[in-house]
């Protein structure tokens, strides 16, 4: 926990964000939810930005230091909860509900499941941060990341490591992918995630490209949009930020010609009772639609017990 923190903090790029989102959001004498807190940095800005009272719910021992650092820093203002927010009764409703929950792969700490559940905290007009989530992917042109990951192919020895490799394709991966790794003009939309409306814990959505071009994996990265007018990026080509991007492997590269096509399909899975699951199914197509490969990796098959 405490090594996840530190990377926050030291992320510049997400901070400044916040303070940027949380200048517009925060008004006086207002109330401030922090869904999933840590250290607690989110709630100090908004009552250093005038806030009348915050209110911290995080479930780990963070929440012990996070204290600590309020008492530090004289901030008096703060109500401190140790429990999961769905766990959590009877408090008075907020006007800024932020949950800075988001993940390498941005679904991955259940920032849907929290922020719809806060939302019977938020008083009607409340603001919500983020405000909306898109999720973009691209086709990963460059051999760099598979070589990178794909080790078994190349052991030596005179030894196969057939069964391995298949488990360990069957995963994400954070990678710092740069923007000359991916199809140039190939970036597309799969997920758009709006929090003033109710959004759902699956999500599947399929996407098509018809570029000539030898495909090792695809890129995913996030854009958010904090309040109108503050973003926040894990872009290839925007400043690095802690949580990088992920790279979705493919069992074995795509090679596409002139006229054909490749599918992909992705269907993400975030309910509490299963944390994250990400399964990726990449079809490719001949010019008369004839399907010349088909495979399908489920995170589910990359775990070993």
């Amino acid at each position: 926990m405490i090594e996840l923190q530190r990377k926050l903090i030291g992320d510049t790029v997400r901070n400044k964000a916040f303070e940027s989102a949380l200048k517009k959001a925060v008004k006086p004498g207002s109330h401030i939810i922090d869904l999933g807190s840590g250290t607690g940095f989110l709630g100090f800005l908004a009552s250093r930005l005038g806030a009348k009272h915050v209110t911290l719910i995080e479930s780990g021992e963070i929440l012990d230091i996070s204290k600590k650092l309020a008492a530090r820093n004289g901030i008096k203002n703060c109500t401190f909860l140790k429990k999961h927010s769905t766990d959590v009764k009877g408090i008075p409703q907020c006007d800024v509900l932020v949950s800075e929950t988001l993940g390498n792969y941005a679904l991955e700490e259940n920032i849907i499941e929290s922020i719809e559940d806060g939302k019977r905290f938020l008083k009607p007009g409340g603001v919500i941060i983020p405000g909306t989530i898109s999720q973009l992917v691209a086709p990963v042109t460059s051999t760099r990341l598979k070589t990178d990951v794909d080790v078994w192919t190349d052991v030596g020895f005179d030894l196969a490591f057939d069964e391995a490799r298949e488990i360990s394709l069957n995963n994400i991966y954070v990678k710092t992918i740069r923007p000359d790794d991916v199809l140039e003009a190939g970036t597309q939309e799969w997920d758009f995630i709006d929090f003033s409306k109710k959004n759902k814990s699956i999500r599947t959505k399929t996407v098509t490209w018809k570029d000539a071009t030898t495909i090792h994996g695809f890129a995913l990265w996030w854009d958010a949009e904090l309040v109108p007018g503050v973003g926040l990026s894990t872009a290839p080509d925007k400043p690095l930020t802690h949580w990088e991007q992920i790279f979705l492997p493919v069992l074995k590269s795509v090679i596409v010609k002139k006229g054909e096509r490749v599918e992909l399909t992705i269907t993400s899975d975030s309910r509490y009772d299963v944390k994250i699951n990400l399964s990726w199914n990449v079809r490719h197509f001949d010019v008369s639609g004839k399907v010349l490969s088909d495979q399908t990796l489920d995170m589910c098959r990359g775990y070993l017990s």
